[in-house]
């Protein structure tokens, strides 16, 4: 059950946005050689889910620090973390090495995953070497001309067995001098075999398993050293597409298809909670099998169309259904209830009608508000599944042509002028997932859920890291608005409302739809534009709208515009593989195999 919504703050929303004005203002690019490649450790035979594909498959390689806008790091090759840092506006440092990871040949060798790095503080940092091993490093000032080499204060093997695994997101506790970290990897389910020969007790099953370990690492009373004080662990049967520890640390953000229960806590007794999850596990697999679609549906601008197929043989007179301006009720007599609950929207129940013919019932709704697109039927049933008609994707689709346009007023619709992007301009890229999704907040010391939103009306565009002592954000799509949303304590200091609307990138999110080969996005700290990169070569930005100095006033429809929004083109020289990005306020970070980029965007 989802006890939160997602609450839009209106003040940064722009229905009357008209698209993007495509500028040729050239921006300037310097470069610096990579001296011996990127790590890229590219999926196995053995990855071949989906989930490890979400999971795995895209790695960004160019990690930006958040505590220093002016540095970048990635690891090469030879395991070394190297660092260029920009002076002179928009000029490289060549890179210095400032750590090597372990050359152990029989670490390199087994099977292991793109490292990670993340910055937990000012002077610290976590890295996994994607092989098993998890380092807490003392770094020093980053951001000066003579850096250090960095120190280990902490490296361990923190799963047993050594499994690779990935570093998701860190944060530190100043008050107890303690670090808190999650780590993702999946692992193949196991089964048990009966038999005489030992080496077939244990049998591979075909299915996957994702599995945080979210640690805490301290100094014990008494002692120098670090060491894992806490560790807790969470259960899912796919992975997350976000999840992040809360700034105070008392609990996790997570958001995915599938939802994470904690199995194992070193601080708390795991027997009731084991029981409980393997309770949870039997009501989502039965909760599975009853998930599958009950009835499809489509819609117009005046009203909602639902099909359902009956059993064999049953009459018309069987058919109840009882229709108020907002409720339905739709059984078989002495059979299944097929849809009860709230309304999405009121509807005209004068104008509401049904047929069954054969096996067909088909139920149409009579919208209220015309015009309206409503994104389910009954609030909060997923029985149905949404169908487009193809005719109005075309229609939408010809509607939605001026998004892009290199004109500052692209021609207005025949008969009228020019309207503002809205929850109608829907076509088929823009149908939402078959899954059920969810953004919770999970407790550290109850293990419960406090909080939880359904996302299976917003599309996950991207994350975005915005202040390095808070959880990363969550780009969302809202109709065809991409809207960033900031995880956290609300302003009354309780746990009511932790998602805060943030910032809005408008029509981003059908923009991003129509880029097939995109491979990155993201924004900078100050929300001042997006970034979208393909895979290779190609970078479009999307700026805010901003003011011009005079303003300008359209022939045809009689509107007077007084700013407008930018979309900019970059194009790298090379042809290699873009294998990381990184965006600040004023200058953008593109790594290949062989170059580092950095691309000044700040407005003059």
């Amino acid at each position: 059950m989802c006890t939160d919504t997602l609450q839009a703050n209106r003040d940064l929303l722009d229905p009357h946005f008209d698209g993007y004005k495509l500028s040729l203002d050239p921006l300037p690019k310097y470069s610096v050689d990579v001296e011996c490649g990127i790590d890229e450790v590219k999926l196995r035979s053995d990855q071949y889910t989906l989930q490890h594909v979400k999971a795995f498959g895209i790695h960004n390689h160019l990690v930006h620090d958040q505590w220093n806008p002016n540095c970048v790091f990635y690891i090469d090759k030879r395991w070394r973390v190297v660092q260029h840092r920009v002076v002179l506006e928009s000029q490289l440092q060549p890179g210095r090495v400032v750590f090597e990871i372990s050359h152990e040949c029989e670490q390199r060798s087994r099977p292991r995953h793109n490292a990670t790095l993340h910055f937990t503080s000012a002077e610290l940092c976590l890295l996994a070497d994607g092989a098993g091993a998890l380092y807490l490093l003392a770094t020093g000032d980053r951001d000066c001309a003579d850096l250090s080499t960095w120190q280990i204060l902490y490296s361990e093997e923190v799963c047993s067995p050594a499994t690779p695994f990935v570093l998701l997101h860190s944060i530190a506790q100043a008050k107890s001098a303690s670090f808190d970290c999650l780590l993702l990897r999946i692992e193949e389910e196991q089964t048990e075999k009966t038999g005489d020969d030992p080496n077939d007790a244990v049998t591979t099953s075909g299915h996957f398993t994702a599995l945080l370990d979210w640690l805490t690492i301290a100094k014990a009373d008494g002692e120098s050293s670090h060491r894992v004080s806490r560790r807790r662990r969470l259960k899912s049967k796919l992975a997350p597409f976000y999840a992040a520890i809360e700034a105070t640390g008392q609990a996790v953000f997570l958001a995915g298809e599938a939802e994470f229960t904690i199995t194992e806590d070193t601080a708390k007794t795991t027997t009731g909670v084991q029981e409980q999850d393997m309770d949870v596990e039997k009501d989502s697999d039965t909760s599975t099998e009853a998930a599958a679609p009950l009835y499809t549906w489509t819609q117009t601008g005046d009203d909602v169309t639902l099909v359902f197929i009956l059993p064999p043989s049953t009459p018309k007179s069987a058919v109840n259904l009882t229709l108020t301006a907002d409720t339905i009720n739709l059984g078989i007599k002495d059979g299944d209830e097929l849809l009860k609950g709230a309304l999405y929207r009121a509807i005209d129940v004068q104008m509401c009608t049904w047929i069954h013919e054969n096996r067909k019932l088909e139920v149409t709704l009579a919208k209220a508000e015309e015009g309206s697109m409503w994104t389910e039927v009954v609030i909060g049933n997923q029985r149905g599944d949404y169908v487009i008609d193809q005719d109005q994707a075309r229609i939408i689709h010809e509607r939605l042509a001026h998004l892009t346009s290199d004109q500052l007023h692209p021609d207005p619709v025949p008969g009228g002028s020019q309207p503002g992007i809205g929850p109608n301009d829907l076509e088929e890229c823009d149908a939402l997932s078959d899954g059920y999704s969810t953004l919770v907040r999970l407790d550290r010391e109850s293990h419960t859920v406090t909080n939880r939103v359904s996302l299976s009306s917003h599309q996950v565009l991207f994350n975005a890291q915005l202040h390095p002592q808070r959880p990363p954000c969550i780009c969302l799509r809202h109709d065809v608005d991409g809207l960033l949303w900031q995880p956290g304590i609300g302003a009354d200091g309780d746990h009511r409302s932790p998602w805060q609307h943030t910032a809005t990138f408008n029509a981003l999110g059908y923009v991003q739809a129509s880029k097939r080969d995109r491979k990155y996005s993201c924004c900078p700290p100050d929300c001042s534009y997006a970034l979208v990169c393909d895979c290779v070569r190609h970078l479009y930005v999307y700026r805010q709208p901003s003011a011009i100095l005079s303003p300008l006033r359209n022939r045809k429809s009689g509107r007077v515009v007084s700013q407008i929004a930018k979309q900019q083109l970059v194009s790298l020289e090379t042809t290699d593989d873009i294998l990381g990005v990184a965006a600040a306020d004023d200058r953008l970070f593109v790594l290949t195999n062989n170059q580092l980029c950095v691309i000044r965007v700040a407005q003059q």
